[in-house]
């Protein structure tokens, strides 16, 4: 989804290459950052398939669960499954008994085999950690078996932010180093204005909509890949005549990407969008109450970006068709 961002993310790439080198670290890997920055893309870039297990967490829902996920990563060959539990002195047991979508082994048995069984030649990468309806405190002692008594090398992948702070204890002795992935806003723009349908049209407000995103402070590197293919559709329905006039262009652009990235952020909701010009709204508003046009508007004027929240170029109902419901119906566009 981003580019092999070496420069802005070397401090990851480099700790990452120095910790699977080490033979028994006795800790965990934290990687960190906002929703959406690339943190799974880079880990996954950096460590190749056959350096690392990748374990989604992801609905798992109990310890037990996450035990299968990562036993069936190590051995996602039936046949070799069913020679691991006759080894365990279960004959009788098949490698179909295996329930091999996250579910739990048949038997106390194989209850005991995954936990013991396990691979440590690859890296454990944990993804989408709040994610899971597991208890972070026993999520945490699984996974401090895998490094402790196991001696695996274990990465997880986490938005750091979102774990509980009474955790912050156990999770220092549990992770020996926590990394802060930074997303490469600019390198991941030129990828998907390049891999969009019409790179050559986009050049009129590739500038534009670049500073726009700037301006609205995200950082999800997801949410401008889905603004960049929204402009692509808007910029379909844009007569030909208005791609000269700069400041058109500047004022419908800028308004409809501030609204999608902040809708799609979920700051703004479709009702909020139909008041934005609206003077009832904001005769009605406390003025004690933080409004997220007052934050949108601060934001756009430390990054001197113009936004006309106001702007009659698209009315409300095309902002609400494209925006919330993602029509984009040309003739409506045109007229409004």
């Amino acid at each position: 989804m981003i580019t092999d961002d070496k420069q802005t993310n070397e401090h990851l790439r480099s700790y990452i290459n120095y910790y699977t080198g080490l033979k028994n670290p006795r800790y965990a890997v934290l990687v960190k950052g906002e929703w959406g920055v690339g943190k799974t893309h880079l880990i996954k870039n950096i460590l190749k398939d056959d350096q690392k297990f990748y374990v989604s967490l992801f609905g798992l829902t109990t310890i037990q669960e996450v035990h299968s996920a990562v036993f069936v990563k190590m051995y996602p060959n039936r046949s070799r499954l069913k020679k691991i539990l006759n080894w365990f002195g279960s004959s009788s047991m098949k490698a179909n008994d295996v329930t091999l979508a996250l579910g739990p082994l048949v038997g106390n048995i194989a209850n005991a085999l995954i936990k013991e069984k396990v691979d440590n030649s690859k890296t454990i990468v944990f993804d989408d950690l709040e994610r899971c309806s597991i208890n972070l405190e026993d999520l945490f002692g699984a996974i401090n078996k895998y490094v402790e008594h196991h001696g695996c090398k274990v990465i997880v992948i986490a938005h750091d932010d979102k774990l509980n702070d009474e955790l912050t204890d156990k999770k220092e002795k549990i992770f020996g180093q926590v990394i802060k992935v930074t997303p490469d806003i600019e390198g991941a723009f030129n990828q998907f204005i390049s891999k969009s349908k019409a790179p050559i049209a986009f050049e009129a407000i590739k500038d534009i909509i670049y500073k726009s995103f700037l301006a609205s402070e995200c950082k999800s590197l997801r949410i401008l890949d889905y603004m960049i293919n929204d402009c692509a559709r808007l910029l379909s329905c844009i007569p030909d005549k208005l791609y000269n006039n700069k400041r058109l262009l500047s004022e419908i652009f800028v308004l409809f990407t501030a609204l999608n990235i902040n809708y799609r952020l979920g700051k703004l909701k479709a009702k909020e969008i139909e008041s934005r010009n609206s003077v009832l709204y904001y005769v009605k508003k406390d003025t004690n109450a933080d409004d997220i046009y007052d934050e949108i508007k601060e934001n756009y004027k430390n990054h001197e970006v113009p936004l006309r929240l106001e702007s009659d170029l698209l009315s409300n109902e095309v902002l609400i068709d494209t925006i919330v419901n993602g029509l984009y119906d040309k003739d409506k566009i045109t007229k409004s």
